[in-house]
């Protein structure tokens, strides 16, 4: 009957270290790969994060840009309007056209002086006459320095006109300019809003793969200690299997001295085998067959 071999303590205790370094290298290399991965995860996030300051700058050039441009633009209506209120004034200040009341005038002038040189006048309708044409002659001075006054407001409000004319249409292109660095500001604050949720989105991986890889690292660190115990225990055993090698070698060095004096004495060379013998099954090392 063939006995069925057992294991040795030492190589129990070595198969339980070579099962124990298998475990923690490759939980290193679990760990390893989960730093790997946080790391490409934490770069992507870095190149985001560079791209989203970029955006963000580019979007606040636009929108100062674009209160700038709103600024001009109040400011060109604000004249415009300022200048509408002159023109009311101006206008109200010239009263109504005399140029009219000057034509007719000048008409009634001119018969007035026709009438003195060609009809017959007796003395007092004459002077009547005069009086009435030096009324109308004084009433025309008033009327033609009221008209030079008018014309040179018109003057001025026709050039009102165009001034105005002109800041609204300059007030109206800075506000086009507004809207379109507003809509360009729009545009790029929509894309920082993709780019935050990406990043966002990073960042919770990066943390995963951080907490993956510290919870590999830590366990390898624990199989590690056992990795030591369990190497200092085979250390130990064999430490152990060599001392009682040494002591077996010793002792059988011994007995063969012995015998080697008792070679010529047959009662001491089999007291000496007895001993030997006894020795030897009392240590373990011979096994008698049945």
């Amino acid at each position: 009957m063939v006995r069925k071999k057992t294991l040795s303590e030492l190589d129990q205790a070595e198969i339980k270290l070579e099962s124990l370094l298998e475990r923690r290298d490759a939980l290193n290399r679990e760990a390893a790969l989960s730093r790997q991965e946080r790391d490409m995860v934490h770069d992507k996030k870095r190149e985001l994060s560079a791209k989203l300051r970029d955006l963000r700058d580019k979007r606040a050039a636009f929108a100062s840009q674009a209160r700038a441009h709103r600024a001009k633009r109040d400011e060109a209506q604000g004249k415009a309007k300022a200048l509408i209120e002159l023109r009311r004034k101006m206008r109200s200040r010239s009263g109504g056209s005399v140029t009219q009341e000057l034509r007719n005038l000048k008409k009634q002038i001119t018969q007035m002086e026709m009438r003195q040189q060609t009809a017959s006048l007796t003395l007092s309708e004459e002077n009547e006459l005069i009086d009435e044409l030096k009324e109308h002659l004084k009433r025309a001075k008033e009327l033609e320095s009221l008209k030079t006054e008018q014309d040179a407001i018109s003057r001025e409000v026709k050039d009102l006109d165009s001034t105005i004319t002109e800041l609204f249409a300059q007030a109206e292109k800075e506000h086009q300019a507004a809207l379109e660095l507003s809509s360009q500001a729009q545009a790029v604050h929509s894309e920082t809003l993709d780019l935050v949720s990406a990043i966002s989105t990073l960042v919770a991986e990066g943390d995963a793969k951080h907490q993956a890889y510290l919870e590999s690292r830590g366990k390898a660190d624990e199989v590690h200690a056992k990795v030591v115990e369990m190497r200092d225990k085979v250390l130990s055993i064999r430490g152990a299997k060599r001392a009682e090698v040494r002591e077996a070698r010793e002792f059988l060095r011994t007995q063969n001295r012995s015998v080697r004096k008792a070679l010529y004495d047959e009662k001491k060379l089999e007291e000496s085998a007895d001993e030997a013998l006894k020795a030897l099954l009392q240590k373990g090392r011979v096994e008698i067959g049945r």
